[in-house]
């Protein structure tokens, strides 16, 4: 709905109605819509402000007991004839509730994309930057895991980017499988995935990298006919460490761990 059409709609639909008061609280006017509102349960004796000299837009809230609804009043007085009388202004707030709710669950939804991996689903890696600055630095103890897949290049050359985006997702699947509130898989590139755990001791850092590498060689078994390798480097900082030079220990460590499985390879492929 555009800003004009709400515009018109609350002068023209959304002021639900007039009540004039005399000092003791007898009602001396009312309007069609303010009289039915007043017929239901709501509560206007608790909540409608004493008349009192220089009021002027005094607003609270008209709730409608089982209606849902609720209306924003703006109380003035003004003087007639030598008496003080109080107005008031009913407004129905009902759709406005609605039209904030719903704008801030599109910034929700906004806020979503702008962290998420539109391919995977996991964090990005501005999302990664974020809290490296915030969360990732003042945690104690914390577990770092650099990820890369194996050979992307050559199955893209070879098989298609179709069969590449697969080994992307089934990583990004195999990293779902240990994904928890204190850890927190992150897609930083094309074929790298950051991991960070928090609150953890190294046994248990120990342990999510276990039940990770489980869960990557339960997806391989799976009859698609792509096998996922990761390479996976692993540093965890206790006491002391430097958030930076803890994340650049476990990319070190990735890199070795990569060249140690394309040896591995290569001695599987002279042995056939």
């Amino acid at each position: 709905m555009k800003t004009d059409d709400i515009i018109l709609r609350f002068f023209r639909d959304d002021i639900a109605g007039n009540v004039i008061l005399d000092t003791d609280g007898s009602i001396l006017y009312e309007d069609e819509k303010a009289a039915a509102i007043l017929k239901g349960k709501t509560n206007w004796q608790a909540a409608c402000p004493p008349v009192r000299e220089g009021q002027k837009d005094e607003t609270w809230d008209l709730i409608c007991h089982g209606s849902g609804k609720s209306y924003m009043v703006a109380t003035s007085t003004f003087t007639e004839d030598g008496r003080m009388l109080q107005i008031h202004h009913l407004t129905d707030t009902s759709m406005y509730t609605g039209l904030y709710r719903e704008i801030s669950n599109y910034s929700q939804e906004l806020k979503t994309e702008k962290e998420r991996d539109e391919m995977t689903g996991l964090y990005n890696k501005g999302k990664l930057m974020e809290m490296k600055r915030g969360l990732f630095s003042k945690q104690k103890p914390i577990a770092v895991f650099y990820m890369d897949i194996n050979n992307l290049k050559i199955t893209n050359d070879t098989y298609g980017h179709e069969a590449g985006d697969a080994l992307i997702k089934k990583a990004a699947d195999s990293l779902k499988k240990i994904e928890a509130r204190n850890v927190m898989p992150f897609r930083v590139g094309g074929d790298e995935f950051v991991t960070v755990a928090i609150h953890v001791n190294r046994e248990e850092a120990e342990k999510i990298k276990g039940k990770w590498e489980a869960a990557l060689a339960e997806l391989n078994q799976q009859d698609d006919g792509i096998e996922c390798v990761i390479a996976c480097g692993f540093a965890f900082g206790e006491e002391n460490f430097v958030p930076e030079e803890l994340f650049a220990e476990a990319d070190r460590r990735m890199y070795d761990d990569k060249k140690s499985k394309k040896q591995t390879e290569k001695s599987r492929e002279e042995l056939t």
